[in-house]
Formats: C-alpha cells, structure tokens, sequence
C-alpha cells in the first residue's frame, strides 16, 4: 500500500485539503466529465484497524444520510493499494474561511447560515446519526444560498459514545464527559458557531482544554455581546442540561424563524443570504473549487473506472459501493441490513460498524436553586439513549423528564401565592425539593419507572407533599401505557375493579380501611376503582398509578388519596403475575415477558412437520431449514413450488421458506420485483444486494415491520426463507433469525423439482 494511489476512472484537478489520516482532492470523472471531491484514506492506516473502520464507519453514516444541506457521498471505494470517499464537490467557501475574512456576520446571514445547518443536522438526527464535530470549517457556504454539512469522521449513532473527541471550543458538556452522543450535542456545538458569528469570538476560551472544558461545564454563556432578541435563542441552544436544549436540530429551526421574524422581519432569510452571496462568490473565485462554475458538479452518481463488483450500499439512493478485492471489509454496504433489522452473515474477520445499540437507562439529576423563589432542587429523572428511532426515542425521554417537571412546577406554583411567599420569608426557609427515580423493569419492548417525590418544608409540611407515582412506556413507539393498553376490556368495570381490590387486599399491611358515609348507615369499604372516588370521571380504571417489576405490578397506593385517614400515607403493593396475568392484555403480557394464555408454543406442530428446536428439510425441493422452539407449522404454497409457515403468535413473528421451479432468472431482476412490491405497499428497502448466486434485501414493510428475505437463484429452481416480525420484538429475534440464515440451506438448485 502507498500514497500514490489514485481512485482510477478520475483525473486529479488539484488538492482542497490535507490532515494526519489523509487528503481531499478535486478530480474530474473522466468518463462524465463531472466534478467530485475525493477523500483519501493514507495508506499506513488501511493496515490500523481502528482507523479504517472508523473511515468506512464515515462512509456508512455519511450514505445512510439524504439531505440537501449535507454534501453527498457518491461511493466508497476500498482496495488493498487504498481507500476513498467519493463525494459532491460544492462551489463555495468554509465558514472557517468566511469568518476569517468578515470576522463578524449580520445577523440575518449567520441566521440563514445556521438554519440551514441545522436543518442538514435534523436530517442526519432523522436516520440515528450525531455529527459531533459541527464546527465553521466543517461547514460549506455555496455562491447559490445555501450551507451544507461536511465530514462525518466523528459521527456516531445517536446514544453511542463514540471517541471522547471533537472540537474543544464547541463541544457540549456532555461530550467533555464522553457521554453519548445526541441530537442535543450537535444543537450545542451549532448554537457555539452562532455565537462566533454574530459576535466575532467564540462564547468561551481558554489556554488550555482542562480550563475550557471547566468553561462550557459551568460557566455562564457570556450573552452580553449578543444582540438582545437573540439572546434566548442562544441560552437555549448552549443550556448546560442537554434536557433544557432544543431536543431536536428540527425543533430549533421552529424557535429559530420565530426569533429571527420577530427581530429582523419576514424577509430575514433572503437578506442574509443576499449578504452572504458577495462574500461566498468573491472568496470562491480564488479556490480550486472556481473550476465547477464551467464543469458543474457531479449531479449523478459515479462509480469508479475499475472499482470491481460492488455492493449497493443501504439506503443510499446514490450507488454507493465497495469494492471487493482481497479480504476486504464490506461493511458499508451490509450495515444497512441490520438497521432495519434484517441480519447478514460476515465473513470470518470482517467486523462492520456497530448497528444501532438497544436502548440503555441512565439516571439523571436536575439540580439548583429558584431565582426569584425560596426553593432547592435535586431531582432524579431516568434518560435513555440508543435505539434506531430517534422520534421514538424523544418521546420516551420526555415521557421520562414529565413527572419531575410537573413536580418543580406544582412546587412553585404554590410558594409563588403571596401568603406563602411571606411566611417562607418570615421563616427564613427553603424549600427543598428531592425526587428519586428508579427502573422496576425494562424488557425490549417496555420501561416501567417509579419516581419518589420528597418536600423538606415545614410551611408545606402536610403529607400529601410525599408520594410516589410509577408509569410504563412502550419503547417502540414512545407512547405512556394507559390502562386500557394493560388491562382486559372485562376488568375496567366496576366489577373487575372489584376483583383487582379482592386480589390486592392480602397484600397490603392492614387491607382497604372503611370511610363514613351518612349518620346512621354503614361505612363504606375503599376499593380501587377510580370512578368510586370524588371526582372519578375517569371511569373503572385503577385508583393508583401502577408500573411492573419482574415479579409483578406494583400499585402506589395513596391512602389518604382513597379516603383513608391521612396518617396512613402510602404503601406499595405488589401483585404477583401469578394473580394477576388472567387480568391482563395477551399483548402486554408478552411486552413483560410473560406467555400470553394464547401462546403459540401451546399447539402442537402439525403431523410430519417440525416440532419445537428442530430442523425441517422440504422432501420435494432439499432446502433445509432450523425451526426455533415454539413456532407452530401450517402449508404455504407458492406459485409452482412448496413451502412451510412457522408462528409464533405471541412474539408476532412468521418464518417462511420455500422452493420453487422458477430457476434460470437473474437475481438482479428477482430483486427488482421484491423491492418494487415491497415499496408499491408502503414499505421501504435499507439494505438490498445481489450476485449470481441469488439476492438478499431487508428493510420494513407497509405495515412497520421488519422483514428480510434472502433466495438462491439456480438454473433449475429457488429456495428461499424470509422473516417478518415487529420493531419491539427485534431484541428477541436476533439470534433465531441468525440462527436461520447460517443454517438455511438451498439444496441442489441445478434441476427443477
């Protein structure tokens, strides 16, 4: 290996850049005649596998992300004399140089500048990646108004920590720690290059890291040399807590516009821009990149002259490909599979990128003091980061932030009233506020949380100040569980509230207390429906929040909330899954981890066919297949063939494979039909590839779920197996459908059958 290799099919225009790992060089397609920009991987570091990987990790993030404010990447090309990232060649400037040269921007320019950042910065948070070194030289401003994003080397997925790395003057707090990163990170190291803009320096700096790391972990953002109206925008995007930030780059962008009207009008953003465009075109004019004005840049893909077979890559839309020679790493392309789900077998020493970590807990506190108000606050609050879906994951984590936000504001809604105010002065106290949080239960498709709210205040000393309260959230869509999604229709009646208090009462210490009713008639036993209760409008549900543990449902009772005298406070109490699964929804059950009374692994497999944990072989076709345990069989037939179906209603997943005489086709022309079948019903392809021997193409279907289907392609007939299962059972089928993939086997497919 040296670094005298060129990516052939290209002529090299002249150098744009040059750094430790390598260069970046325009160079002309010489088969096209477009423009591209090439960024070379030296040769010494092909050999550091560390560094490698984190070049094809680059190219992989970098494919998966479609926008029009981040530069494209056409292809990566990877041989044993070298590597390369082909991308699109923007005619424009660094911000870095920008800045440089006008040292301060108007208002309106670095606006419309950071807008559209920010919006390349949603489109990459929108497919799990954090860019994490959002600085002015890793920003191209174009003479045609508008700003892209450039060099993913330090991405990674949204809630992975990655390297502790980036650029110091504009690393978030969390970073400094070499906390995973999120889509808050980028909005902090964004809003930093704001500032510089706008101001002409940067908000902090220092002489050396341990001082600015210090600076961004503490210090107050300096907002006196900020214009007044952009001021909240600005302690917004560099809040110390990434909970206080902008949860999205796209959520910034809404606050960003209201700002930006409301201060310089509605015709801000095409005044910027005109500002920029004079500045951008004068300082390109003296770059290489002067050249694309008369070759135009590349607006198609390209692959290159020689690269060899290739795999297109997933989700790219862009032909992105790898080529294959020697024992090289094919990750960029099969990576894609296993965002969506779909597993592929390596290669024995290929090791890809990392796919989307499950999501992980941490617990968190919020801490400080009020003000303007006589109150302190610690509180805990669990924040989960991983996952593939980073809506999905915004949801959560709000769901997560609500009860402790609810808590600080109830708080001081209520020292705020001005008798209080006057008595908590009078008495010289503080109110302290404490909330711990703690996980009961996390399943891959469920987190169940309790929160313990404290007050130390003896002007609001009355107990009520003192409760727990617990939740759960389904982790594949966000969404708080509600009683309806956890108990059978039959038990949100008066009568089933009623089994659940005859269920619940061995459990607690003393049972249901009684309460008075009117002179001279009997007193009334509480119970645990709501609607019994003083202003139960909320029909027969639970008089309690609930969450779940491994052994089973944790209600909070509040006593007093019941009726029962004050001095009873609360109490937890556990209900057993013993006693309580004939209560709950079959579909919950299986979130818990429990078998549903409906279970697939109750029925017995069909005559002849597979029983649980075994293989089946098809007599007519010889594929082989492994059937996991529990999966009950049924007959599918294909058109000119036979096949199998094996369930497992509770996980709602289906393996199918099959054999058919349709041998002969090409796999490129196979695959094209499944991709358009697939997409023609709503779904959508990550990770598609095909050879002479068949075709393997995984992604989500119509429906949500995630499918994979892989089929060998002979001159006399096919053999294939393919999954679909949902996004929240993933966890679960990992390695039964690796499992399959290794041990499928197609049979002779020479003859048909």
């Amino acid at each position: 290996m040296n670094d005298t290799w060129r990516l052939p099919g290209y002529a090299e225009v002249d150098v744009l850049g040059t750094g430790g790992f390598g260069r970046v060089v325009l160079a002309k397609h010489e088969a096209s005649g477009k423009m591209a920009a090439i960024k070379y991987l030296r040769a010494e570091f092909l050999a550091d596998a560390r560094i490698a990987d984190g070049f094809r990790r680059e190219a992989w993030l970098l494919s998966g992300v479609r926008s029009p404010h981040v530069v494209r990447l056409f292809d990566f090309v990877e041989t044993p004399q070298g590597a390369a990232l082909v991308m699109e060649a923007v005619p424009g400037v660094s911000l870095r140089a920008l800045l440089v040269a006008e040292n301060v921007l108007a208002p309106e320019a670095a606006l419309a500048i950071l807008k559209g950042s920010l919006l390349g910065l949603a489109d990459a948070h929108a497919v799990g990646v954090v860019h994490r070194d959002y600085k002015p030289g890793n920003v191209l401003v174009s003479r045609e108004g508008e700003s892209k994003l450039v060099d993913f080397g330090l991405a990674t997925l949204d809630g992975h920590n990655g390297l502790t790395a980036g650029s110091p003057a504009y690393m978030a707090p969390e970073q400094w720690a070499g906390r995973p990163g999120l889509p808050a990170t980028d909005v902090y190291a964004a809003t930093c290059v704001f500032y510089q803009c706008i101001t002409g320096h940067r908000p902090f700096e220092a002489d050396t890291s341990e001082q600015l790391r210090a600076l961004h972990g503490g210090a107050p953002v300096p907002l006196e040399a900020v214009p007044e109206a952009l001021r909240p925008l600005i302690a917004r995007g560099m809040a110390k807590d990434p909970a206080w930030r902008p949860a999205t780059a796209d959520g910034f962008v809404t606050e960003l516009e209201a700002v930006a009207r409301k201060a310089y009008g509605k015709n801000w953003e095409k005044r910027g821009w005109k500002r920029l465009a004079t500045s951008a075109a004068a300082l390109t004019a003296l770059t290489p990149l002067a050249l694309l004005t008369a070759a135009g840049t590349a607006a198609a893909p390209v692959a290159a002259a020689g690269a060899g077979a290739g795999v297109t890559a997933a989700g790219t839309g862009t032909g992105v490909t790898a080529a294959v020679a020697g024992k090289i790493a094919i990750a960029v392309a099969i990576v894609g599979g296993l965002v969506a789900g779909g597993l592929l077998i390596f290669p024995p020493g290929d090791d890809p990128p990392a796919p989307p970590a499950a999501l992980s807990v941490a617990v968190q506190t919020l801490s400080g003091r009020d003000q303007a108000l006589p109150i302190s606050y610690e509180l805990q609050y669990p924040q989960v980061s991983g996952g593939s879906d980073a809506a999905v994951r915004q949801r959560i984590n709000d769901a997560l932030r609500a009860p402790i936000d609810k808590r600080l504001k109830s708080v001081r809604d209520a020292v705020a009233q001005p008798d209080l105010v006057e008595r908590f002065r009078a008495a010289g106290e503080t109110a302290a506020l404490h909330s711990s949080a703690r996980v009961l239960l996390q399943t891959p498709g469920l987190l169940s949380v309790r929160y313990d709210h404290d007050l130390d205040s003896d002007t609001l000393g009355h107990t009520t100040w003192r409760f727990p309260e617990a939740f759960s959230v389904d982790l594949a869509t966000g969404q708080v569980l509600g009683p309806g999604d956890v108990f059978r229709p039959e038990i949100l009646t008066a009568a089933g509230m009623r089994t659940l208090t005859r269920r619940l009462t061995p459990h607690t210490k003393n049972g249901f207390c009684t309460v008075p009713t009117v002179v001279g008639s009997p007193e009334r036993q509480v119970g645990m429906d709501a609607a019994e209760q003083p202003g139960g409008a909320g029909g027969h549900v639970p008089a309690a929040t609930f969450g779940f543990t491994r052994t089973g449902a944790e209600f909070e009772i509040l006593w007093y909330d019941l009726g029962c005298a004050s001095a009873a406070g609360n109490e937890p109490v556990v209900l057993p899954y013993d006693e309580l699964d004939d209560l709950l929804q079959p579909k919950f059950l299986t979130m818990v981890g429990r078998t549903a009374p409906a279970a697939s692994s109750s029925a017995p497999p069909t005559s002849g066919q597979p029983g649980a944990g075994t293989t089946y072989t098809n007599s007519r076709f010889g594929f082989t297949t492994q059937v996991p345990p529990g999966y009950t069989a049924s007959s599918w037939v294909p058109e000119d063939g036979e096949g199998m179906r094996f369930t497992d209603a509770g996980l709602g997943a289906t393996l199918t494979v099959w054999g058919t005489n349709s041998g002969g086709r090409r796999p490129a022309d196979r695959l094209a039909e499944v991709v358009a079948s697939v997409e023609g019903n709503g779904g959508r392809v990550t990770f598609r590839s095909d050879d002479s021997d068949g075709y393997t193409v995984s992604g989500y279907q119509g429906d949500g779920k995630i499918f994979y289907e892989h089929e060998s392609i002979g001159a006399g007939s096919t053999a294939g197996l393919r999954w679909v299962y949902p996004v929240a059972h993933k966890t679960d089928l990992d390695q039964p459908v690796t499992d399959t993939v290794k041990a499928f086997k197609p049979g002779d497919l020479s003859q048909p059958h």
